[in-house]
């Protein structure tokens, strides 16, 4: 009879994390509707989408675009009149500084990379990441 208890409370729990993950995981995909936009403004397409449901549920995304197409005055000005948007505003300052990077790097046989690819993952934590194809 302890055990059926402990079962139920068990399950209960269970049903109430899972209803709270759904939640994060809608609250996730309108943060990532919101963002979409604004990346595609710069020419970014979505090169990968993966949803990951459990716990903390997170969706992972990557999005590619060339590098030359990319303006710093149109990250810029995105930044700006977004600014309340911490998401968008961490992704462009990643982008503007893997732009800048990529400048640098010039003459050490990174400028046949062309692409960048920006791995987004919008969980807890949240995390962005910039590479070169």
């Amino acid at each position: 009879m302890v055990f059926n208890k402990l079962t139920n409370q068990v399950k209960g729990k269970a049903g109430e994390v899972a209803a709270a993950g759904e939640e994060k995981i809608d609250a996730i995909i309108d943060e990532f509707n919101k963002m979409m936009p604004f990346a595609e403004e710069l020419g970014l397409s979505i090169a990968s989408f993966n949803i990951e449901a459990g716990l903390l549920p997170q969706i992972q995304a990557s999005l590619v675009g060339s590098i030359e197409d990319i303006k710093d005055e149109t990250v810029e000005r995105l930044i700006a009149e977004n600014d309340n948007n911490k998401l968008l505003v961490a992704i462009f300052k990643a982008v503007l500084m893997a732009k800048s990077v990529h400048q640098k790097l010039e003459g050490a046989y990174i400028s046949i990379l062309k692409d960048l690819v920006i791995d987004v993952k919008l969980g807890i934590p949240p995390s962005i990441s910039c590479r070169f194809k």
